[in-house]
């Protein structure tokens, strides 16, 4: 049989190189080697980010982009495993219509991406397209913001949290949570509060963790963050913490009664309601994609409990953990066709946002990225044979089209003939 090509000055490569989980009988990498040099000896790199705490400008650590993007086809690698025949199962393996497989380079943040694959546009179920739709929003999110603010007016952050056990349902859980929410936007002492506050609109987030790994484990844990547009009118000097203080013990009151009678129970005094400041809705908005760090929503690596994508982490780092897929299954069919953002109406078009569907933002391209290179079907083949797509995506950031080249070289399938002997 003849040797699989592994070229000879394809000794250094970016350490940050990594394929995702292999099919043995199928994996072909063995002239790909992660050696923390330079690719073809070029001193060619990605652009690292910092990490800033938008509060104190404190530099958190060093954002690697390229490294976390590998990371996430290999969780999407994961979630596939658990969603047969779902989009999510297709997403970036399937070449859409008519169109070519391009490989393209951000200008600006010296990323690459792929062109002219299929996505899912899933935020819930792909860790890939989450990501990319993650940090699309929050971009919006933040325009919003910055036009509110340069108004007069100014955005805090509520945060509403219900009671939940270990043994409840996810579905059911959301379907009582959605009643009280309905129940407390329509009371007359929120509205009045509201009103006080000078809100004009607002946006609202859906996230959820899960509680398996802690002491108490109280389950699936479902909670909406609402940013609150407020304070126009003359109404900015109100928002003292005192009467923060009165504000949310008034409303905590509505929310307290509207989970009651929505067969929740009540919540806690301190964890049921919580109604902060700006400088609290920033930095939650900060961290709303950071594309690299996957720290938004249920794509965030959650400091008590897991979110879905840690579900993913869990069972990549241990096949024996048979609860993380089914966890993980769960969440992602019946989160499937749910909103993750929420904006009141009229508000997009008050701060002129564009309306585009997920699936839209999932499929846009960078406005300042250039095209490396075209890949044939044949060695597309190759790449998922390989496991190759972050792969492809790493080597044309660090290296260069040139690098490309030698590495789909490199996982070329043998002819058959030659396999037979």
């Amino acid at each position: 049989m003849a040797e699989s090509f592994a070229p000879q000055n394809l000794a250094k490569y970016p350490s940050h190189v990594s394929a995702e989980p292999a099919r043995p009988q199928l994996a072909r990498t063995d002239g790909l080697r992660a050696s923390g040099a330079d690719s073809l000896g070029t001193n060619a790199k990605y652009k690292n980010r910092a990490q800033i705490d938008p509060e104190t400008g404190e530099i958190l650590g060093i954002v690697d982009p390229m490294g976390s993007r590998v990371q996430r086809f290999i969780l999407q690698a994961v979630a596939r495993k658990f969603l047969p025949k779902t989009r999510t199962d297709k997403c970036l393996m399937l070449r859409q219509k008519g169109k070519d497989i391009e490989v393209w380079k951000s200008k600006e943040f010296k990323t690459a991406s792929y062109a002219g694959l299929q996505t899912c546009g899933s935020v819930w179920a792909c860790p890939v397209c989450a990501a990319k739709i993650a940090e699309r929003r929050r971009a919006e999110i933040q325009a919003a913001m910055a036009a509110h603010q340069a108004a007069g007016g100014c955005v805090n952050m509520l945060t509403l949290t219900c009671p939940h056990q270990r043994t409840d349902n996810l579905g059911d859980l959301l379907a009582k949570q959605a009643k009280a929410l309905n129940a407390f936007w329509s009371d007359r002492v929120a509205k009045v509060v509201f009103d006080e506050m000078g809100n004009i609109g607002q946006i609202r987030a859906l996230e959820v963790t899960h509680g398996r790994l802690s002491p108490s484990n109280n389950g699936w844990h479902p909670h909406y963050h609402v940013l609150q547009f407020g304070g126009l009118n003359g109404r900015l000097s109100a928002f003292n913490p005192p009467q923060m203080h009165e504000w949310q013990s008034r409303l905590y009151a509505v929310w307290a009664r509207c989970c009651v009678r929505a067969g929740l129970g009540e919540p806690s005094a301190a964890h049921g309601l919580k109604l902060d400041d700006g400088s609290k809705a920033a930095k939650y908005v900060s961290k709303w994609g950071l594309e690299d760090e996957m720290t938004k929503g249920h794509t965030k690596k959650a400091l008590h409990g897991e979110t879905p994508f840690d579900f993913l982490r869990s069972y990549l780092a241990d096949k024996e953990d048979k609860q993380a897929g089914a966890l993980f299954k769960e969440f992602a069919e019946t989160f499937k066709g749910k909103r993750q953002l929420h904006w009141s109406k009229g508000l997009k078009k008050r701060y002129a946002i564009g309306e585009k569907t997920d699936e839209e933002v999932s499929q846009e391209q960078d406005d300042q990225a250039r095209l490396l290179g075209s890949i044939t079907l044949e060695q597309w083949r190759d790449v998922l044979a390989a496991n190759g797509r972050g792969n492809v995506l790493s080597l044309a950031a660090s290296g260069g089209w040139e690098v490309v080249l030698i590495y789909l070289t490199s996982i070329k399938r043998l002819p058959k003939i030659e396999l037979l002997v």
